[in-house]
């Protein structure tokens, strides 16, 4: 036998066991346009059927299609016969067997599969004897669009093994997608991710659908509850369409980045949602119309998303897009039946594979995702989103690693000192842009210099740190000269002098620098960036540039965190006291009045100077709490005063930061009337520095204190920029002239000048002078003749408690003159 022959042979053997028996068996079909016949109707006009002479059966659209199959043919020594069909979707259908003319078994299956026989809704079968004479089979089937169909032969045996078989696979189907929907909203609970939850609805509804299209719903739901889900058999797939649109709008924040489109995604939603209540109870025809539409309409505007989604999300858009694909085609497929250009019997096996595909490839999507977004949140555990610099917890995992190795390592921190300008005036997007270009810079200098000198493998790169919104770091290895460290210093100072350029502008920074090396300064990495810290926060004394951390700041710094720690229960305890120091008229001789001063003790850290914890109180907030406690002490001590000194004037220092404090100057009004005290006798003291500050407004303030009655000194004058002009459009009634003009002025002619130019000034402009830090008798002589009102010094006397003030008040006034009390 020849090779051709043996493959004929072949091929009639393969063509005789894979076809459908139902091609052996007499075959006709009949199309009842009015769509009114029954079998009644239809045995009784048995001669209208045709010879079918197709291979396979074709059902018009919304015709009813009878086909007649002569089983009387099928014989078999295997008892009973099941002829089965695989019903299409949306497809009436009844079957009847019919003997010598008498009908003997009929089955009907709604177009929602219910049958009062559960393995009716998933296997549409009619069982007849064999052999059977004379016995024909009736097929009617109904559909809302043109469908082909065929129908199937086999024994009761072998129909148990299918419908055993199919039962399992749609079971394992359904378990599946619930499995999943539940896995989704599981991950939406703990991630609180919207999208998910979404999906997890979407998936919902499609496995209602698929239940409902295969029948199986009927196996796992009551049949009151399944008849009931299956009436809506239309509104689930458009509830599906529905939720897939919110799912992409929520996966690709269309609400934040195309306010247009995001209204265009939710008007289809709400469509959708009104579509599926319509479709209930809708006749057949028109349901799977409105399911064409929507999944037509959902086409376009998922079109729409990805196209505009393509630009922020690239490669996400491919993987989404290809786990919606099956469904994307199963949709065309649709709408094309509707419009007659497909015809397909098998859509159930289509949808199916086109499901079941979909959620193959949309699980992978989430797992995809999930995975990205893990390894995102990694990312960003470890690194700054703003530029991708490594973070503080990298660098303290590094520093940990190189501690832990004994290596020696030298850490830089930098701060760029206009990146918060930048920021104001151009945005935080061209800030970032300006620091990664510079970053992009620094690298390629750090690695050339430190592959020149360092010796560091071929390939290793510097690694650049953020530690928080303006600090950097680099960690440099190994035991460094500090030449060697000056070189980096001088390539970071540089590379952000030198800057970039924006729009014909260019963009140069300034940086502060700190160094400490490990393991000379700290062995554990949290040490060492406090000790690099510490050395940032230090002004150089002797360059411009960098500073090493020393020991001496950082017992300045431990002392301030101390006091700052202290200061609230100081203030809460009452441990402040405030002295007094005597204020002289140098003319007369006379004691004019008593400047109040702040004095703090604390038991393990001893007296603390003002100008120690002044500065802490007004970064802390707390400073209004010390004024507050000034005015209560010194106010109590001037109503004793003018008592037994009427004409007793008592001095108060205000802080800058309490100026704009409207509740402490109703504190202080409160006190003068509680404590009925002359307003005038009392002078607030304020330093030049801050009036500067505060041009603008100050005038305004001050004048409001000015109603009040009281006197306003400008304090610590000649240290700052006031000019005459300034000093005459604020207006004040006392000049102080800092004790730096004063203290030597026997012996430094500039000082001679400037104080007796200060004196003549105030005078000119009707304000009173007061020196401080009068130490001699020839100092006060020589300020008493510049004309100089009232001096202020050791040489009249020091600080000193109210009981010691009122003392020293009493012996002072057995005197004519202080001058000669104090000679003697």
């Amino acid at each position: 036998m020849g090779a051709s022959k043996v493959i004929q042979v072949a091929s009639l053997l393969c063509l005789i066991v894979f076809s459908n028996i139902s091609t052996a068996l007499p075959t006709s079909t009949y199309s009842d346009v009015s769509n009114q016949k029954t079998i009644d109707d239809i045995l009784k006009d048995d001669k209208s059927f045709v010879a079918l002479d197709e291979k396979e059966l074709t059902a018009s659209k919304l015709v009813s299609t009878w086909v007649k199959v002569d089983v009387s043919g099928a014989q078999s020594s295997e008892g009973r016969k099941v002829l089965y069909i695989d019903k299409p979707l949306n497809t009436e259908l009844e079957l009847y067997l019919v003997r010598k003319n008498k009908l003997l078994d009929q089955v009907r299956i709604s177009s929602d599969n219910f049958s009062p026989a559960r393995m009716h809704s998933i296997f549409p079968h009619i069982n007849f004897p064999s052999p059977s004479e004379d016995s024909q089979v009736y097929i009617k089937l109904r559909s809302p669009y043109k469908v082909m169909f065929d129908f199937q032969i086999v024994s009761e045996a072998e129909f148990k093994r299918l419908s055993q078989s199919r039962l399992f696979w749609y079971g394992l189907e359904l378990g599946l997608l619930y499995f999943i929907a539940m896995a989704l909203a599981i991950m939406a609970l703990f991630s609180r991710r919207q999208y998910l939850a979404l999906l997890s609805i979407y998936v919902c509804f499609l496995a209602i659908q698929c239940s409902v299209n295969n029948g199986s719903i009927y196996f796992y739901i009551p049949a009151s509850i399944s008849q009931l889900v299956s009436s809506f058999n239309g509104s689930w797939l458009i509830l599906a369409c529905a939720l897939c649109l919110l799912y992409h709008q929520s996966y690709f924040s269309i609400s934040q980045t195309n306010k247009l489109l995001n209204h265009v995604v939710w008007g289809s939603a709400a469509t959708l949602f009104f579509m599926a209540i319509l479709s209930f109870g809708m006749g057949s025809a028109l349901s799977v119309q409105l399911q064409a539409i929507a999944s037509l309409g959902t086409m376009v505007v998922l079109a729409a998303m990805y196209s505009k989604a393509k630009q922020g999300f690239g490669r996400d858009v491919w993987l989404v897009s290809a786990a919606w694909l099956p469904m994307f085609m199963l949709g065309i497929v649709w709408v094309g039946m509707q419009l007659g250009i497909v015809t397909n019997g098998h859509m159930l096996g289509v949808s199916k594979l086109a499901v079941v595909t979909h959620i193959v490839l949309l699980t992978l999507s989430v797992f995809m995702q999930d995975k990205k977004q893990k390894e995102r949140f990694l990312f960003y555990s470890l690194h700054d989103p703003d530029t991708g610099l490594s973070n503080r917890f990298a660098l303290n995992t590094y520093l940990e690693q190189l501690a832990n190795k004994n290596t020696h390592h030298t850490l830089l921190l930098f701060r760029p000192l206009i990146i918060h300008s930048i920021r104001l005036n151009l945005g935080v997007a061209n800030a970032n842009k300006h620091l990664n270009e510079l970053f992009g810079k620094l690298y390629t200098e750090l690695d050339t210099y430190g592959a020149a000198t360092l010796a560091v493998p071929e390939g290793t790169k510097t690694e650049i740190f953020r530690l928080d919104d303006g600090t950097f770091a680099i960690t440099l290895i190994g035991k460094l000269s500090l030449s060697q460290i000056e070189q980096y210093v001088c390539i970071l100072s540089s590379v952000f002098e030198e800057g970039i350029e924006y729009k014909g502008t260019r963009l140069v920074d300034e940086i502060e620098i700190g160094v400490a090396h490990s393991p000379i300064h700290a062995k554990t990495a949290d040490a060492l960036i406090q000790r690099a810290m510490l050395a940032l926060s230090t002004k150089a004394h002797d360059s411009d540039r960098w500073q090493i951390f020393d020991v001496a700041n950082s017992v300045i710094s431990e002392r301030r965190m101390q006091l700052s720690s202290a200061l609230k229960d100081a203030i809460d305890n009452d441990s402040f006291s405030l002295y007094l120091q005597p204020q002289v008229n140098l003319k007369t001789g006379k004691v004019y009045g008593a400047e109040g001063l702040l004095r703090w003790f604390h038991p393990k850290l001893g007296q603390v100077p003002p100008d120690e914890f002044i500065p802490i109180a007004e970064s802390s907030g707390l400073i209004h709490l010390l004024t507050e406690m000034v005015f209560e002490k010194g106010l109590k001590y001037q109503k004793q005063l003018v008592e037994q000194y009427p004409g007793h004037v008592l001095s108060l220092n205000m802080s800058g930061k309490d100026l704009s404090k409207k509740e402490l100057l109703v504190h202080l009004i409160t006190l003068v009337n509680e404590l009925n005290l002359n307003p005038s006798q009392i002078v607030l003291e304020i330093t030049e520095s801050v009036t500067i500050d505060n041009e603008d407004n100050l005038k305004s303030v001050l004048d409001d204190y000015r109603s009040v009655g009281v006197k306003l000194a400008i304090d610590d004058f000649g240290t700052g920029y006031s000019s005459l002009a300034y000093l005459s459009r604020v207006g004040f009634d006392e000049l102080k002239i800092d004790k730096q003009f004063v203290m030597d002025i026997e012996t430094s002619s500039s000082n001679q000048t400037i104080a007796k130019a200060m004196s003549d000034m105030a005078h000119s402009l009707g304000l009173k002078v007061v020196a401080e830090g009068v130490e001699s008798i020839e100092s006060y002589a020589r300020l008493a003749h510049y004309g100089c009102d009232f001096g202020q010094g050791y040489f009249i006397a020091k600080p000193m408690a109210y009981e010691d003030y009122l003392d020293w008040l009493y012996r002072v006034s057995q005197s004519d003159d202080v001058k000669h009390y104090l000679a003697r």
